[in-house]
């Protein structure tokens, strides 16, 4: 905003192509004519600290009230804004606008000059104030001036007298600025209007559908309205144009897929990305997509990803669950093998089910002995008592 300030004021230097009729119908003397150009060559030299210095010399020489006053005073205030000085720039500007000389043309484009700097200066208030007694009246300006009481009452935190200036902006301009959308969007976020969000955002990727940030944040507000059919379409264009890349953003894709009831398409995802690298190998990501083949009832496939992930986890926690639906398909030796695993690794949480598992496997088996040992060590954990006794009171008779 502040390098687009200091472009626009330094428009207010050039003296108009009509300067002689400008000279004689406001009577600039010839010295301050002679002054003003001085000044300006200055200027386009970037000697700031003499240009200034020059106009205020004029300054204390002009005569006070006069059209050469207004215009010496408008060209300091843009020598200020040059050097950075904007509150500075923005009081000599006041105090040439208050003077009532300019002529309509450089009064209209001073006015917007000094909204600019006041804007610049974190003077929201004043900027409005500013800005609105010519909104009805500047038809070149109105789309500008409408943006900028906006962005004001934004500043302010007034966001609900921001929406109409935003809106009225966008509504009449024939080539709305990206700027002007991501403000009206800023302003729906914070009013939580999320379906206009939802709106606007359909307009940007329209206009610009190469910007991926665009298709993320429509996905999250369909997400924030609950409508994650949608969610999950946008998220699916948005990847087939190759914006889902980050190990992150993939698996919230897969997740998402998850929790709509897509498990199919969920592990295909994730078993794709891990092959393209794109997803970390780790016990958790093949955890991960262990679950949703068993979601999808693909149970072999879930099987092989649960093996990888029981080898890369330091714990056996994964191969307790995997001697589980061992166990559950009646596969008796791959169940006992995965529990013996479990049970070497150590960190269970549950060690006396792991035994109880690892004992009922041995007894369908009839390795009897095997699975009595099993049922001994099951019984000293207090989850696992009850049941291990009971069966070892089953299989006694067996043993004598």
């Amino acid at each position: 905003m502040i390098r687009s300030l200091v472009f626009i004021l330094c428009l207010c230097l050039l003296l108009p192509a009509n300067v002689k009729a400008a000279n004689q119908a406001k009577r600039i003397s010839p010295r301050i004519y002679k002054g003003l150009k001085k000044t300006e060559a200055l200027i386009s030299k970037k000697n700031y600290q003499q240009a200034e210095q020059k106009l205020k010399g004029l300054l204390a020489n002009v005569s006070q009230k006069s059209y050469g006053h207004a215009t010496v005073l408008r060209s300091l205030s843009s020598v200020y804004a040059l050097k950075g000085q904007y509150k500075k720039a923005a009081e000599t500007l006041s105090q040439c606008l208050s003077l009532n000389l300019l002529p309509d043309d450089q009064k209209q484009y001073a006015v917007l000059n000094l909204a600019q700097l006041y804007m610049a200066t974190e003077q929201y208030t004043k900027a409005i104030r500013t800005m609105k007694p010519y909104l009805a009246t500047q038809a070149k300006l109105d789309v500008e001036i409408n943006v900028m009481i906006a962005n004001a009452y934004t500043q302010l935190k007034q966001y609900q007298k921001a929406l109409p200036y935003i809106k009225k902006a966008l509504s009449t301009s024939k080539k709305p600025k990206e700027s002007w959308y991501q403000l009206n969007l800023a302003i729906y976020f914070e009013l939580k209007d999320y379906s206009s969000v939802a709106n606007i955002l359909k307009k940007l990727i329209h206009i610009y559908p190469e910007k991926k940030t665009y298709w993320n944040q429509l996905s999250s507000i369909y997400q924030q309205l609950k409508q994650y059919k949608k969610a999950v379409s946008v998220k699916h264009l948005a990847y087939k144009k190759d914006f889902i890349s980050s190990e992150k953003d993939l698996l919230g894709f897969a997740n998402l897929l998850l929790f709509i009831d897509s498990p199919f398409k969920a592990a295909k995802l994730i078993k794709k990305e891990i092959e393209h690298k794109r997803i970390k190998s780790n016990s958790r990501n093949w955890e991960t997509l262990a679950n949703a083949w068993t979601m999808a009832k693909e149970f072999d496939n879930a099987i092989k990803a649960l093996e990888i992930a029981s080898k890369l986890k330091q714990k056996g926690t994964l191969y307790q669950q995997l001697g589980q639906i061992y166990v559950e398909k009646e596969k008796w030796s791959q169940a006992i093998t995965s529990l013996n695993k479990a049970l070497n690794k150590g960190g269970l949480k549950n060690i006396g089910t792991c035994y109880l598992l690892l004992g009922i496997s041995h007894y369908e088996l009839k390795q009897i002995k095997q699975a009595e040992k099993s049922f001994l060590k099951a019984s000293k954990y207090g989850k696992s008592k009850k049941a291990a006794w009971q069966w070892l009171n089953y299989i006694k008779p067996t043993t004598l």
